[in-house]
Protein backbone atom coordinates (compact mmCIF):
# COMPACT_ATOMS: atom_id res chain seq x y z
CA UNK A 1 0.00 0.00 0.00
CA UNK A 2 1.18 3.40 -1.08
CA UNK A 3 0.76 5.89 1.59
CA UNK A 4 0.87 9.69 2.10
CA UNK A 5 3.97 11.11 3.86
CA UNK A 6 3.22 11.71 7.15
CA UNK A 7 3.52 15.82 6.01
CA UNK A 8 0.18 15.63 4.92
CA UNK A 9 -1.15 15.85 8.40
CA UNK A 10 -4.17 18.10 8.94
CA UNK A 11 -4.42 21.73 8.41
CA UNK A 12 -6.65 23.93 11.21
CA UNK A 13 -8.29 26.93 10.91
CA UNK A 14 -11.19 27.98 13.50
CA UNK A 15 -12.37 30.92 11.97
CA UNK A 16 -13.81 33.49 14.79
CA UNK A 17 -17.70 33.92 13.99
CA UNK A 18 -19.47 36.17 16.67
CA UNK A 19 -23.05 35.96 15.53
CA UNK A 20 -23.50 32.24 15.33
CA UNK A 21 -26.26 30.83 13.29
CA UNK A 22 -25.89 28.08 10.98
CA UNK A 23 -23.69 25.28 10.72
CA UNK A 24 -21.02 26.76 9.13
CA UNK A 25 -20.62 29.19 11.71
CA UNK A 26 -19.12 26.94 13.56
CA UNK A 27 -16.82 25.21 11.14
CA UNK A 28 -13.08 24.43 11.76
CA UNK A 29 -11.50 23.48 8.40
CA UNK A 30 -9.39 20.37 9.25
CA UNK A 31 -7.25 18.38 6.38
CA UNK A 32 -8.95 15.32 6.24
CA UNK A 33 -6.98 11.58 5.99
CA UNK A 34 -8.19 9.17 3.56
CA UNK A 35 -8.47 5.51 3.54
CA UNK A 36 -4.86 5.31 2.47
CA UNK A 37 -3.85 6.74 5.67
CA UNK A 38 -2.46 4.46 8.26
CA UNK A 39 -3.06 3.98 11.89
CA UNK A 40 0.52 4.83 12.68
CA UNK A 41 -0.01 8.19 10.65
CA UNK A 42 -2.87 8.72 12.58
CA UNK A 43 -1.08 8.23 15.71
CA UNK A 44 1.60 11.13 14.36
CA UNK A 45 -0.68 13.24 13.59
CA UNK A 46 -2.62 13.07 16.89
CA UNK A 47 0.91 13.61 18.56
CA UNK A 48 1.65 16.79 16.89
CA UNK A 49 -2.12 18.33 17.84
CA UNK A 50 -2.46 17.17 21.24
CA UNK A 51 -6.06 19.61 21.14
CA UNK A 52 -7.60 17.62 18.50
CA UNK A 53 -10.65 15.25 19.36
CA UNK A 54 -11.07 13.69 16.42
CA UNK A 55 -9.68 13.75 12.89
CA UNK A 56 -12.22 13.44 9.62
CA UNK A 57 -11.95 10.46 7.20
CA UNK A 58 -12.99 11.13 3.46
CA UNK A 59 -13.29 9.06 0.24
CA UNK A 60 -12.52 11.25 -2.64
CA UNK A 61 -14.98 14.66 -1.05
CA UNK A 62 -17.47 13.03 0.41
CA UNK A 63 -17.03 12.00 4.32
CA UNK A 64 -16.57 8.11 5.32
CA UNK A 65 -16.27 8.80 9.23
CA UNK A 66 -14.73 10.55 12.30
CA UNK A 67 -11.85 8.97 14.25
CA UNK A 68 -12.04 10.09 17.76
CA UNK A 69 -8.96 10.55 19.79
CA UNK A 70 -9.38 9.02 22.86
CA UNK A 71 -11.14 5.61 21.23
CA UNK A 72 -7.87 5.83 19.03
CA UNK A 73 -5.08 5.54 21.64
CA UNK A 74 -7.39 3.32 23.98
CA UNK A 75 -7.42 0.57 20.93
CA UNK A 76 -3.61 1.44 20.09
CA UNK A 77 -2.70 0.93 23.50
CA UNK A 78 -3.99 -2.73 23.91
CA UNK A 79 -0.96 -5.68 23.56
CA UNK A 80 0.08 -6.18 20.03
CA UNK A 81 -2.24 -3.76 18.83
CA UNK A 82 0.37 -2.08 17.51
CA UNK A 83 2.03 -4.51 15.77
CA UNK A 84 -1.44 -5.94 14.08
CA UNK A 85 -2.68 -2.56 12.96
CA UNK A 86 -0.07 0.32 12.86
CA UNK A 87 0.41 -0.51 8.98
CA UNK A 88 -3.11 -1.11 8.08
CA UNK A 89 -5.89 1.65 7.07
CA UNK A 90 -7.31 4.01 9.92
CA UNK A 91 -10.96 3.13 9.12
CA UNK A 92 -10.21 0.15 11.47
CA UNK A 93 -10.84 2.50 14.14
CA UNK A 94 -13.31 4.81 12.95
CA UNK A 95 -16.61 5.83 13.36
CA UNK A 96 -19.06 4.51 10.11
CA UNK A 97 -22.04 6.67 11.26
CA UNK A 98 -21.01 10.21 12.69
CA UNK A 99 -23.19 13.34 13.00
CA UNK A 100 -23.33 14.46 9.15
CA UNK A 101 -24.90 17.86 8.92
CA UNK A 102 -25.05 21.01 5.92
CA UNK A 103 -23.10 24.19 6.35
CA UNK A 104 -26.28 25.87 6.22
CA UNK A 105 -28.37 24.24 9.05
CA UNK A 106 -29.86 26.56 11.42
CA UNK A 107 -27.96 26.38 14.73
CA UNK A 108 -31.38 25.15 16.59
CA UNK A 109 -32.00 22.24 14.08
CA UNK A 110 -28.11 21.35 14.47
CA UNK A 111 -28.93 21.08 18.58
CA UNK A 112 -31.69 18.84 17.91
CA UNK A 113 -29.70 16.43 15.37
CA UNK A 114 -26.94 16.18 18.04
CA UNK A 115 -29.09 15.17 20.83
CA UNK A 116 -30.96 12.58 18.82
CA UNK A 117 -27.07 11.32 17.72
CA UNK A 118 -26.54 10.82 21.11
CA UNK A 119 -23.81 10.50 23.87
CA UNK A 120 -20.80 9.86 21.27
CA UNK A 121 -21.99 13.13 19.44
CA UNK A 122 -20.55 14.69 22.67
CA UNK A 123 -16.58 12.98 22.49
CA UNK A 124 -16.84 13.02 18.65
CA UNK A 125 -18.32 16.54 17.38
CA UNK A 126 -19.06 16.70 13.70
CA UNK A 127 -18.45 16.31 10.06
CA UNK A 128 -19.97 19.63 8.25
CA UNK A 129 -20.30 19.40 4.37
CA UNK A 130 -21.66 21.45 1.37
CA UNK A 131 -24.24 20.09 -0.41
CA UNK A 132 -22.61 16.66 0.71
CA UNK A 133 -18.67 17.60 0.24
CA UNK A 134 -16.35 17.76 3.03
CA UNK A 135 -15.84 21.23 4.04
CA UNK A 136 -14.56 20.66 7.96
CA UNK A 137 -15.71 19.66 11.36
CA UNK A 138 -17.03 21.14 14.21
CA UNK A 139 -16.99 20.38 18.14
CA UNK A 140 -20.02 20.16 20.42
CA UNK A 141 -19.06 22.39 22.87
CA UNK A 142 -18.87 25.45 19.98
CA UNK A 143 -22.19 23.94 19.21
CA UNK A 144 -23.74 24.04 23.02
CA UNK A 145 -22.19 28.01 23.16
CA UNK A 146 -23.51 29.16 20.21
CA UNK A 147 -26.92 27.63 21.24
CA UNK A 148 -26.49 29.87 24.33
CA UNK A 149 -25.69 32.82 22.54
CA UNK A 150 -28.93 32.20 20.10
CA UNK A 151 -31.28 31.63 23.13
CA UNK A 152 -29.76 34.97 24.91
CA UNK A 153 -29.92 37.09 21.66
CA UNK A 154 -33.37 36.02 21.17
CA UNK A 155 -34.10 36.68 24.85
CA UNK A 156 -32.91 40.32 24.45
CA UNK A 157 -35.15 40.75 21.52
CA UNK A 158 -38.44 39.32 23.31
CA UNK A 159 -37.22 42.19 26.43
CA UNK A 160 -36.86 44.48 23.84
CA UNK A 161 -40.01 43.69 21.87
CA UNK A 162 -41.71 43.74 25.11
CA UNK A 163 -40.41 46.78 26.12
CA UNK A 164 -41.41 48.67 23.21
CA UNK A 165 -44.96 47.04 23.26
CA UNK A 166 -45.04 48.68 26.71
CA UNK A 167 -44.19 51.87 25.39
CA UNK A 168 -47.35 51.46 22.76
CA UNK A 169 -49.62 50.44 25.31
CA UNK A 170 -48.65 53.28 27.67
CA UNK A 171 -49.35 55.84 24.86
CA UNK A 172 -52.69 54.43 24.15
CA UNK A 173 -53.54 54.99 28.04
CA UNK A 174 -52.46 58.39 27.56
CA UNK A 175 -55.33 60.19 26.02
CA UNK A 176 -57.19 58.85 28.56
CA UNK A 177 -55.27 60.04 31.91
CA UNK A 178 -55.19 63.74 29.66
CA UNK A 179 -59.15 63.37 29.57
CA UNK A 180 -59.65 62.69 33.01
CA UNK A 181 -56.67 65.59 34.21
CA UNK A 182 -58.79 68.21 32.12
CA UNK A 183 -62.33 66.86 33.02
CA UNK A 184 -61.69 65.92 37.05
CA UNK A 185 -58.77 68.07 37.86
CA UNK A 186 -57.66 66.89 42.08
CA UNK A 187 -60.73 64.59 41.75
CA UNK A 188 -59.72 61.54 39.98
CA UNK A 189 -57.06 59.00 40.60
CA UNK A 190 -55.44 55.83 38.75
CA UNK A 191 -53.52 53.01 39.67
CA UNK A 192 -52.40 51.20 36.96
CA UNK A 193 -49.74 48.04 37.11
CA UNK A 194 -49.43 45.59 34.89
CA UNK A 195 -48.47 42.07 36.29
CA UNK A 196 -45.83 41.69 33.77
CA UNK A 197 -44.13 44.83 31.41
CA UNK A 198 -47.76 44.49 29.54
CA UNK A 199 -50.98 44.27 30.76
CA UNK A 200 -54.75 42.50 29.98
CA UNK A 201 -56.03 45.90 31.61
CA UNK A 202 -56.97 48.81 29.58
CA UNK A 203 -58.81 51.93 30.52
CA UNK A 204 -60.72 55.08 28.75
CA UNK A 205 -62.23 58.17 29.54
CA UNK A 206 -64.65 60.24 27.29
CA UNK A 207 -65.09 64.11 28.46
CA UNK A 208 -68.67 64.91 27.54
CA UNK A 209 -70.08 67.89 27.76
CA UNK A 210 -72.78 67.51 30.18
CA UNK A 211 -70.37 64.82 32.12
CA UNK A 212 -67.71 61.67 31.37
CA UNK A 213 -67.52 58.38 30.49
CA UNK A 214 -65.12 55.76 32.72
CA UNK A 215 -64.67 52.38 31.33
CA UNK A 216 -62.49 50.27 32.98
CA UNK A 217 -61.93 46.22 31.33
CA UNK A 218 -59.92 43.34 32.47
CA UNK A 219 -58.72 41.22 29.59
CA UNK A 220 -58.90 37.75 29.55
CA UNK A 221 -54.86 37.01 30.91
CA UNK A 222 -51.74 39.14 31.42
CA UNK A 223 -48.64 40.06 30.00
CA UNK A 224 -48.32 40.08 25.94
CA UNK A 225 -51.49 37.59 25.29
CA UNK A 226 -53.43 40.17 27.53
CA UNK A 227 -51.87 43.07 25.79
CA UNK A 228 -53.19 41.77 22.62
CA UNK A 229 -56.70 41.40 23.88
CA UNK A 230 -56.81 44.96 24.85
CA UNK A 231 -56.20 45.88 21.64
CA UNK A 232 -58.99 44.00 20.80
CA UNK A 233 -61.04 45.43 23.53
CA UNK A 234 -60.50 48.91 22.83
CA UNK A 235 -61.04 48.55 18.77
CA UNK A 236 -64.62 46.94 20.03
CA UNK A 237 -65.00 49.55 22.29
CA UNK A 238 -64.49 52.60 19.45
CA UNK A 239 -66.83 50.93 17.20
CA UNK A 240 -69.33 50.49 20.16
CA UNK A 241 -69.06 54.47 20.91
CA UNK A 242 -69.22 54.80 17.29
CA UNK A 243 -72.76 53.03 16.83
CA UNK A 244 -74.75 53.93 19.97
CA UNK A 245 -73.07 56.97 21.47
CA UNK A 246 -71.87 57.38 25.11
CA UNK A 247 -75.17 57.45 26.95
CA UNK A 248 -76.29 53.35 27.37
CA UNK A 249 -73.58 51.45 29.00
CA UNK A 250 -75.20 48.31 29.00
CA UNK A 251 -76.15 48.89 24.88
CA UNK A 252 -71.64 49.25 24.65
CA UNK A 253 -71.63 46.34 26.69
CA UNK A 254 -73.75 44.05 24.43
CA UNK A 255 -72.50 45.68 21.24
CA UNK A 256 -68.80 44.83 22.20
CA UNK A 257 -69.37 40.96 23.20
CA UNK A 258 -70.82 40.85 19.50
CA UNK A 259 -68.10 42.51 18.15
CA UNK A 260 -65.53 40.58 20.09
CA UNK A 261 -67.36 37.27 19.16
CA UNK A 262 -66.74 37.43 16.20
CA UNK A 263 -63.85 38.83 15.76
CA UNK A 264 -62.27 36.11 17.61
CA UNK A 265 -64.44 33.21 15.84
CA UNK A 266 -65.73 32.23 19.15
CA UNK A 267 -69.42 31.28 17.60
CA UNK A 268 -71.07 30.16 14.44
CA UNK A 269 -75.25 30.99 14.02
CA UNK A 270 -76.69 27.62 12.29
CA UNK A 271 -79.59 25.55 12.85
CA UNK A 272 -78.03 24.10 16.20
CA UNK A 273 -78.06 27.89 17.13
CA UNK A 274 -74.28 29.27 18.34
CA UNK A 275 -71.23 26.66 17.43
CA UNK A 276 -67.83 27.30 18.76
CA UNK A 277 -65.23 27.59 15.69
CA UNK A 278 -61.78 28.02 17.77
CA UNK A 279 -60.64 26.53 20.59
CA UNK A 280 -60.11 29.80 22.24
CA UNK A 281 -62.61 31.46 24.83
CA UNK A 282 -61.02 34.63 25.44
CA UNK A 283 -62.84 37.96 26.52
CA UNK A 284 -63.10 40.39 29.18
CA UNK A 285 -64.82 41.77 32.26
CA UNK A 286 -65.84 45.25 31.92
CA UNK A 287 -67.07 47.95 34.29
CA UNK A 288 -69.22 51.35 32.15
CA UNK A 289 -69.87 54.75 34.43
CA UNK A 290 -71.60 57.41 32.94
CA UNK A 291 -72.10 59.88 34.81
CA UNK A 292 -74.10 63.60 34.01
CA UNK A 293 -73.21 66.08 37.40
CA UNK A 294 -75.30 68.73 36.40
CA UNK A 295 -78.28 66.67 36.04
CA UNK A 296 -76.93 65.00 39.20
CA UNK A 297 -77.45 61.38 37.92
CA UNK A 298 -75.32 58.36 37.20
CA UNK A 299 -75.96 55.02 35.40
CA UNK A 300 -73.83 51.92 35.74
CA UNK A 301 -73.44 48.58 33.79
CA UNK A 302 -71.22 45.80 34.51
CA UNK A 303 -69.84 42.44 32.84
CA UNK A 304 -68.89 40.49 36.29
CA UNK A 305 -67.15 43.85 37.29
CA UNK A 306 -68.85 45.51 40.28
CA UNK A 307 -68.79 49.34 40.91
CA UNK A 308 -67.66 50.42 44.67
CA UNK A 309 -69.46 53.88 45.38
CA UNK A 310 -68.74 55.68 48.79
CA UNK A 311 -71.22 58.04 49.56
CA UNK A 312 -70.24 62.01 50.96
CA UNK A 313 -69.97 61.80 54.56
CA UNK A 314 -72.61 61.21 56.90
CA UNK A 315 -74.55 59.80 53.73
CA UNK A 316 -73.99 56.68 54.35
CA UNK A 317 -71.44 53.43 53.81
CA UNK A 318 -69.61 52.39 50.98
CA UNK A 319 -71.44 49.78 48.74
CA UNK A 320 -70.60 47.53 45.61
CA UNK A 321 -72.99 48.17 43.14
CA UNK A 322 -73.15 44.49 41.40
CA UNK A 323 -72.46 44.13 37.59
CA UNK A 324 -74.16 41.05 35.77
CA UNK A 325 -73.11 37.60 36.05
CA UNK A 326 -72.12 37.28 31.76
CA UNK A 327 -68.63 38.74 30.52
CA UNK A 328 -68.23 39.62 27.35
CA UNK A 329 -66.93 37.96 24.18
CA UNK A 330 -66.56 34.45 25.64
CA UNK A 331 -67.96 31.26 23.97
CA UNK A 332 -70.13 30.88 27.07
CA UNK A 333 -71.89 34.42 26.28
CA UNK A 334 -74.93 33.88 24.36
CA UNK A 335 -74.43 36.49 21.07
CA UNK A 336 -77.69 38.32 21.79
CA UNK A 337 -76.92 39.09 25.59
CA UNK A 338 -77.74 42.05 27.67
CA UNK A 339 -76.81 43.84 30.07
CA UNK A 340 -78.68 45.49 32.51
CA UNK A 341 -78.39 49.26 33.42
CA UNK A 342 -78.27 50.84 36.85
CA UNK A 343 -79.19 54.42 38.08
CA UNK A 344 -78.59 56.74 40.56
CA UNK A 345 -78.39 60.27 41.88
CA UNK A 346 -75.28 61.77 42.12
CA UNK A 347 -74.32 63.42 44.60
CA UNK A 348 -71.56 66.31 45.84
CA UNK A 349 -68.72 64.53 47.65
CA UNK A 350 -69.48 61.34 46.13
CA UNK A 351 -66.74 58.82 44.91
CA UNK A 352 -66.88 55.91 42.61
CA UNK A 353 -64.47 53.48 42.03
CA UNK A 354 -63.64 51.19 38.67
CA UNK A 355 -61.39 48.00 40.00
CA UNK A 356 -60.22 44.81 38.23
CA UNK A 357 -59.79 41.69 40.32
CA UNK A 358 -55.93 42.17 40.07
CA UNK A 359 -56.63 44.32 43.26
CA UNK A 360 -59.06 41.85 45.22
CA UNK A 361 -57.76 39.00 44.47
CA UNK A 362 -54.31 39.96 45.39
CA UNK A 363 -52.67 37.37 48.06
CA UNK A 364 -50.97 39.14 51.45
CA UNK A 365 -51.04 39.57 54.79
CA UNK A 366 -49.88 37.56 57.76
CA UNK A 367 -52.93 34.73 56.76
CA UNK A 368 -51.56 34.90 52.96
CA UNK A 369 -55.47 35.08 51.94
CA UNK A 370 -56.67 37.75 49.25
CA UNK A 371 -56.78 41.59 49.63
CA UNK A 372 -60.62 41.05 49.09
CA UNK A 373 -63.82 43.32 47.91
CA UNK A 374 -64.27 43.86 52.14
CA UNK A 375 -60.67 45.04 52.57
CA UNK A 376 -60.68 47.30 49.52
CA UNK A 377 -63.73 48.82 50.81
CA UNK A 378 -62.61 49.58 54.68
CA UNK A 379 -59.95 51.22 53.23
CA UNK A 380 -61.14 53.67 51.16
CA UNK A 381 -64.01 54.46 53.34
CA UNK A 382 -61.60 54.83 56.25
CA UNK A 383 -59.40 57.44 53.97
CA UNK A 384 -62.72 59.34 52.44
CA UNK A 385 -61.86 62.59 54.00
CA UNK A 386 -58.77 63.14 52.15
CA UNK A 387 -58.60 64.63 48.92
CA UNK A 388 -58.05 62.17 45.91
CA UNK A 389 -54.20 62.66 45.85
CA UNK A 390 -53.90 61.91 49.72
CA UNK A 391 -56.10 58.97 49.61
CA UNK A 392 -54.26 57.11 46.24
CA UNK A 393 -51.05 57.29 48.50
CA UNK A 394 -53.01 56.22 51.54
CA UNK A 395 -54.39 52.86 49.33
CA UNK A 396 -51.19 52.18 47.25
CA UNK A 397 -49.28 52.43 50.91
CA UNK A 398 -51.51 50.41 52.54
CA UNK A 399 -51.68 47.81 49.48
CA UNK A 400 -48.18 47.32 48.84
CA UNK A 401 -47.89 46.43 52.67
CA UNK A 402 -50.79 43.73 52.96
CA UNK A 403 -48.82 41.97 49.89
CA UNK A 404 -45.50 42.42 51.34
CA UNK A 405 -43.37 40.04 49.28
CA UNK A 406 -45.66 37.88 47.80
CA UNK A 407 -46.04 38.54 43.35
CA UNK A 408 -48.87 40.02 41.83
CA UNK A 409 -50.93 37.90 40.59
CA UNK A 410 -52.75 39.89 38.17
CA UNK A 411 -52.86 42.97 36.63
CA UNK A 412 -53.90 45.53 38.47
CA UNK A 413 -55.81 48.53 38.31
CA UNK A 414 -58.08 50.90 40.49
CA UNK A 415 -59.14 54.43 39.49
CA UNK A 416 -60.87 56.91 41.34
CA UNK A 417 -63.39 59.53 40.71
CA UNK A 418 -65.18 62.25 41.85
CA UNK A 419 -67.85 63.48 39.54
CA UNK A 420 -69.07 66.55 41.79
CA UNK A 421 -67.14 68.42 44.22
CA UNK A 422 -67.66 68.09 48.06
CA UNK A 423 -68.85 72.00 48.67
CA UNK A 424 -71.48 71.19 45.72
CA UNK A 425 -73.13 73.42 42.58
CA UNK A 426 -70.77 76.72 43.32
CA UNK A 427 -67.43 75.04 42.31
CA UNK A 428 -67.88 75.28 38.16
CA UNK A 429 -68.44 71.71 36.83
CA UNK A 430 -67.07 70.78 33.86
Amino acid sequence: MSSPPPSDAPAVHGPLVIDRQFAGDLLMAVDPVTPEHTNEQVAEIFARHRWMQNLPVVHGRRPMGLINRNLFHNMMAKPYYPELYNRQSCIAFMDKNPLVAEVSTPIRQLTTMAVRTGEKVFADGFILVDNGVYAGVGQTLDLMEAMTELQERQHRQLLESIHYASLIQTALLKPARQAMAGHLPGRHWVVWRPRDVVGGDFFHFVSLEDGFLAVLMDCTGHGVPGAFMTLIAQAALERALAEHGHDDPAALLAAMNRDIKHTLNQYQTGAAGEIPLEDSDDGLDAVLLRVRPRAGQWAFAGARSPLLRIPPPQAGAAEYLRGDRHGVGYRSTPHDTRWQNHHGPCLPGERFYLVSDGVIDQIGGEKRIAFGKKRLAQCLQETRHLDMEAQEKGFSETFSTYQGPEAARDDITLIGLEPIPPHGPQERLP
